[in-house]
């Protein structure tokens, strides 16, 4: 009984630095506002000529900026940044990024053609959008 409960206290302390609240999330490094892609997010970011192109170049990150303005934002999420001198565009999944001020409404039909009804998980989607058919 005394072994287990010794186990028991052990198990209990090791475990509670666990248990404690996690620490407050880090700022980023980049002090300058607007959209940016503050780092690379894997361990070599793809580059390419355009949104919907081809690869041009893989770079190591680090020797991708940190910092760095977006300049453009692709329908298809690509974002376009400026590396060394000339535009590439970068797969978001592959960059830690921060979009500054009011993202772009989110539009699409909602299910059986209705844009008025907003309930649950869907209550923003559709706002500030042209209304289409429906009812």
């Amino acid at each position: 009984m005394r072994r287990a409960t010794a186990f028991l206290f052990l198990g209990v302390s090791l475990a509670a630095p666990a248990l404690a609240a996690p620490a407050p999330a880090s700022q980023d490094a980049c002090t300058a506002s607007g959209d940016l892609v503050i780092a690379a997010r894997t361990p070599q970011v793809d580059l390419y000529d355009a949104a919907g192109g081809k690869r041009v170049q893989t770079m190591d990150a680090g020797k991708f900026p940190g910092c760095a303005p977006i300049t453009g934002r692709a329908p298809n999420m690509m974002l376009q940044v400026n590396v060394g001198g000339k535009a590439y565009w970068v797969p978001p999944y592959m960059v830690k990024y921060r979009f500054a001020g009011k993202l772009p409404a989110v539009c699409r039909n909602l299910a059986m053609g209705s844009n008025t009804m907003k309930v649950g998980a869907t209550r923003g989607l559709g706002e500030s959008c042209p209304k289409t058919g429906g009812k």
